[in-house]
């Protein structure tokens, strides 16, 4: 599903904002557009609203932090999932993949055992 989510000068650069209905959540990093899964990788709690200081975004519930523009956790291997954004005339668009609660259970469950890992316990 192709979001326009604005203008790219209307972006904050100081906090992201969820787009999507809440799906996602979109930052700017200097010029640059960031769109990532609106979960935080600590207890699933929205990251929408989130600070960002010093390319650094900062869970607002339990203050997890993630480097920018990767979305890896501060001192983890552990990387939010990122959305494909591009600028067209100026305006921001991502790409989000298509609501899961729309797949059979059955797609859910081998995608998630296709990326699961023992180490990481996600």
């Amino acid at each position: 599903m192709r979001v326009r989510v604005g203008r790219i000068d209307e972006l904050p650069t100081d906090r992201c904002v969820a787009v999507a209905g809440g799906r996602a959540v979109v930052v700017r990093l200097g010029d640059t557009p960031l769109a990532f899964e609106n979960r935080c990788l600590h207890q699933a709690s929205p990251l929408a609203g989130g600070r960002v200081d010093g390319g650094v975004l900062i869970c607002p519930l339990h203050f997890w932090r993630y480097r920018l523009p990767t979305g890896r956790v501060v001192g983890s291997e552990r990387t939010l999932t990122a959305y494909p954004v591009t600028v067209e005339g100026g305006e921001v668009v991502v790409e989000i993949p298509d609501d899961p609660g729309d797949r059979p259970i059955r797609d859910v469950l081998l995608d998630h055992a296709r990326t699961w890992s023992r180490e990481e316990g996600t």
